[in-house]
């Protein structure tokens, strides 16, 4: 807030002191004491300008975010690598970013699956993004080498690593692995499963996301956990 104001004061004066170029120092100064003292009498002026201000920066924000969601289209939601969650065919496609350690994507997760069960219109692209350490790029890794292996289990590696409370470790993410009837022997973390978490981490800063989870549609970003409610919001207005 204070810096805000600062730099609508700034601006202020600065737009007058432009206009003020071609007077001479005393009508100058007169000029700035005018400014100075209908400023202390009227302090009104300095909140019209800071919202006003904030107006414009949060316009600018949202300007960028469109141009970069319109360029990042096929990345974002027709990568082939990515796995997917619900009917390819669906109209509304959402690109999910999480983290198998985080405990808000636990929350959410559970959420996601229960709204393509229940609306075939509806594909979720998961974007795995392991912002949490080291067993986060682990988990992640396991995940998207069991899709190139066998595509049949990804979405159960996914959902019972995801269900874990907790922390994962490289013992829960082998049991996990396990649990499902994947043979983590044969899983190989190649170049096309480190492009894609690579590209997944590059994509997010450049949505601005800076953490997780994160809802991506195709025309707006929601970061951080979003409710169940408010979810099927936004997916009614697009339907």
């Amino acid at each position: 807030m204070k810096k805000t104001l600062i730099l609508a004061t700034t601006l202020l004066m600065g737009s007058l002191n432009i206009q003020a170029q071609s007077l001479d120092d005393q009508q100058k100064q007169e000029v700035r004491e005018l400014v100075r003292k209908t400023l202390v009498e009227n302090p009104d002026i300095l909140v019209e300008a800071m919202n006003e201000l904030r107006k414009r920066e949060i316009a600018a924000q949202q300007n960028a975010e469109k141009q970069m969601l319109e360029a990042r289209q096929k990345q974002l939601f027709e990568n082939p690598e990515n796995p997917i969650m619900g009917n390819p065919e669906a109209s509304v496609t959402i690109a999910y970013f999480g983290d198998y350690n985080c405990g808000f994507c636990k929350r959410q997760d559970p959420i996601l699956k229960k709204i393509v069960e229940e609306n075939p219109d509806v594909k979720i692209v998961i974007k795995e993004l392991p912002v949490l350490g080291p067993e986060s790029r682990e988990a992640a890794e396991m995940a998207l080498a069991t899709f190139k292996l066998d595509k049949d289990k990804y979405l159960s590696v996914n959902q019972r690593l995801m269900s874990r409370p907790g922390r994962h470790t490289s013992n829960s993410i082998k049991a996990a692995l396990i649990a499902e009837g994947v043979d983590s022997d044969k899983l190989k973390v190649d170049e096309s499963v480190t492009r894609q978490l690579e590209e997944n981490l590059r994509l997010a800063q450049e949505l601005g996301i800076r953490g997780t989870p994160a809802l991506v549609f195709p025309n707006e970003v929601l970061r951080g956990y979003t409710e169940e409610g408010v979810l099927k919001e936004k997916i009614k207005q697009r339907l």
